[in-house]
């Protein structure tokens, strides 16, 4: 067990240094001088000091500089960036739109370790367990590469294979994530006011899941169950008995890539079936199921012979539970109402509150904003232009907006762009509205109804069962003169703080004025030994008062309150 942490610890200092070198690399060597690596002893051993003085930084801006050091430095970091492009709460817009093109480029890795971790997770090489195995990946992303295979019943599959040693790679590059958080938190208050620790502990939770390749095929499994009816739409299968923690085994979709699909000849009559079905998928997801594909980007759809869509990689997910999904239509409803008022009550729902002072000013804000589009047609509005200035609108109020909020706007700001390129007329906004009727039909559904009082009625049964009890137990207490209250102080501190001061401050004058009758009293009495016809012991008395006086009225000048 020793060591194995002595052999992380190793691998932490040289991933570090490597890690350094290309932030340098790219221009932010002042970030290291912020953090004070240079003062730490496992920097002074890595850190050159002529790597340190080049702090002129490259004519290409910061965001794009940034993108080029998240990709250099690999799929942790790669996932990372990804993660933060669709939180412009905690970074600028212009470094989520550069983060937004993050991309895995990464060689594939040999057929003799895809052998390895097949051999591993299932007891026997794939030439074993498969009819047919293709050696060649026609695909490789950061965590895994993916093969063709065909399996013995007949079924032409995508085998998805992890990295090898990905999972020690990515425990590496958490533990640094930790270390430069923590020295963030210390020396760069800009940044502290974003928790940057809670950020890298939600950062953890997502990759680690990710690398297990189960949690994926579960939510593979439940995509099938939300379209198992559709005709529009089609989710690739799991082969549960060849899938583990580092291999998936999916169902081949046939068909073409929307970024393949986006550069070649169709009729415009395809083209907006295909935007229609593609939006269609994505909106039911977010708005009847609550379960969502978080990056539908043109890589991760495929379009079928008839017109239908089909989606791979369900890595990362969304969701919005039901009370979520409420909200977010009462905030629909409101906007186009132009209900100031149910935008505010919506957003705090939601779980962002604007501050008090500026209230007034963020209603006026939301007013002109929903001026702004209010007479508009709907075919002329985009988005991909409403809701960047959306969230640049909450931004700068400092709304506390949920992580799922911003994944639910940027799936569907991928999928606007997208079916725009399919068919310029398309319009989100039209194609969301049948969504948000129905979910306004359900709640007045009785069944709904029903739900919602049968709940609500053995939330109130439970609390009218408790209430005689603890109001018995109170009055026990009264009778017996054992009820005690406690009261907590918050935001008291600094005023403690100030009457410990003012105290101390009354002392030291008492204790002075004490000195200074004192040594009065000895002098008039004459008595003791005497020096110029004058007693000691009063000269000494009065020496230190003055001395005393002097050291309170510089602490009084200082605190600059006379």
């Amino acid at each position: 067990m020793q060591l194995r942490k002595i052999g992380q610890k190793i691998r932490d200092i040289r991933r570090l240094n490597q890690i350094l070198r290309i932030l340098t690399k790219h221009g932010f060597g002042f970030a290291i001088q912020q953090l004070h690596l240079n003062d730490h002893a496992i920097g002074r051993g890595i850190i050159k000091t002529r790597v340190l003085r080049r702090f002129t930084e490259p004519p290409e801006s910061r965001a794009v500089r940034l993108r080029k050091v998240l990709e250099e430095l690999g799929p942790t970091f790669i996932k990372l960036g990804q993660i933060l492009s669709v939180r412009p709460d905690l970074v600028p817009l212009d470094l989520c739109y550069e983060l937004s093109k993050l991309q895995d480029r990464v060689p594939p890795f040999g057929y003799e370790d895809v052998k390895k971790q097949i051999k591993e997770s299932f007891g026997s090489y794939p030439e074993k367990i498969f009819a047919s195995f293709d050696p060649v990946p026609f695909a490789a992303a950061s965590l895994g590469q993916a093969h063709r295979a065909q399996l013995k019943t007949g079924e032409n599959v995508v085998v998805k294979v992890q990295r090898p040693d990905i999972r020690k790679m990515v425990e590496t590059d958490i533990d640094i994530l930790y270390i430069l958080a923590q020295l963030a938190n210390r020396y760069m208050h800009d940044i502290k006011i974003f928790d940057p620790i809670s950020i890298v502990d939600e950062f953890s939770r997502v990759i680690t899941k990710e690398i297990d390749f189960t949690y994926e095929a579960h939510n593979i499994d439940k995509f099938c169950k939300n379209f198992k009816d559709s005709t529009t739409v089609q989710i690739p299968r799991v082969f549960w008995e060849y899938t583990k923690q580092k291999v998936i085994t999916t169902e081949e979709i046939t068909g073409i890539r929307m970024s393949d699909y986006l550069t070649q000849p169709h009729s415009d009559e395809e083209k907006k079936a295909v935007a229609a079905n593609g939006a269609n998928a994505i909106l039911q997801q977010i708005f009847i199921d609550g379960f969502f594909h978080a990056d539908p980007h043109p890589g991760n759809l495929f379009i079928l012979p008839d017109n239908a869509a089909a989606f791979v990689d369900f890595g990362i997910v969304g969701r919005l539970d039901e009370d979520t999904r409420d909200v977010v239509v009462n905030l629909l409803i409101a906007i186009s109402t132009k209900n100031i008022n149910g935008i505010i009550k919506a957003l705090e729902m939601l779980g962002s509150v604007a501050e008090e002072h500026s209230l007034r000013d963020f209603k006026h804000d939301i007013s002109d904003f929903v001026e702004r589009f209010y007479d508009i047609p709907l075919r002329q509005i985009e988005i991909s232009t409403i809701l960047p200035q959306a969230i640049e609108l909450m931004t700068r109020h400092k709304l506390r907006i949920p992580p799922q909020f911003h994944v639910m706007i940027k799936a569907i700001a991928t999928i606007d762009g997208v079916a725009r390129q399919l068919d310029p007329d398309f319009n989100t906004i039209a194609h969301t509205r049948p969504f948000v009727e129905k979910l306004v039909h359900e709640r007045l559904d009785p069944k709904r109804i029903f739900k919602d009082v049968a709940l609500y009625s053995s939330e109130l049964l439970d609390i009218l069962k408790v209430i005689p009890k603890d109001i018995y137990e109170i009055i026990k207490k009264v009778k017996k003169g054992t009820l005690k209250i406690e009261f907590e102080h918050q935001g008291l501190s600094k005023f403690i703080a100030e009457m410990d001061k003012s105290s101390n401050r009354i002392s030291f004058s008492l204790v002075i004025s004490a000195l200074i009758i004192g040594s009065s009293l000895i002098i008039m009495a004459n008595k003791g030994p005497l020096v110029y016809s004058f007693p000691v012991l009063g000269i000494l008395g009065f020496v230190f008062a003055g001395i005393l006086g002097l050291a309170l009225a510089i602490g009084i000048l200082k605190s600059g309150r006379l």
